[in-house]
């Protein structure tokens, strides 16, 4: 029985698509990736914008300023290149992490002792990549 549950198949979704002729990866890890790939931008985007509002409004609360001084520090200490570069950044890192989850999630075996050892392999995995992603771009882009 513990011979038959390391081979068994979490679940059985990838072997009916192939049962039905299609392709695995282009069903189930293109549209994980291509999202994950496009929307990791779009949080740190409105990541950035809140931190922008917060920081206007803790300015005008907090520190008595004016919007105009706010604008005029925020056009001083902003860079139009930090953001490009946090944005593109997060696209590769949402690729990474997207890739490689689908890579081991594919490759899962074992009910859910299996789904568990996978998912920590996943994390270790992705958080290693990220670490050196953030360091190969880190020295490409600045």
């Amino acid at each position: 029985m513990a011979a038959e549950l390391g081979t068994m198949r979490v679940t059985e979704q990838v072997d009916a698509l192939e049962t039905l002729a299609y392709d695995p990866q282009s069903y189930l890890v293109l549209p994980r990736v291509l999202g994950g790939t496009l929307m990791f931008p779009v949080i740190v985007a409105l990541a950035i914008v809140v931190g922008i509002v917060t920081g206007w409004l803790t300015s005008l609360s907090l520190l008595h300023l004016s919007t105009q001084e706010f604008v005029k520090g925020l056009k001083i200490f902003y860079q139009f290149k930090d953001v490009w570069y946090g944005l593109f950044k997060s696209a590769t890192f949402g690729f990474t992490i997207s890739l490689v989850g689908c890579v081991v999630g594919l490759g899962t075996r074992g009910g859910a002792e299996g789904v568990g050892r996978s998912t920590m392999r996943a994390v270790v995995y992705a958080a290693m990549l990220i670490l050196v992603l953030d360091a190969f771009w880190a020295v490409v882009l600045l």
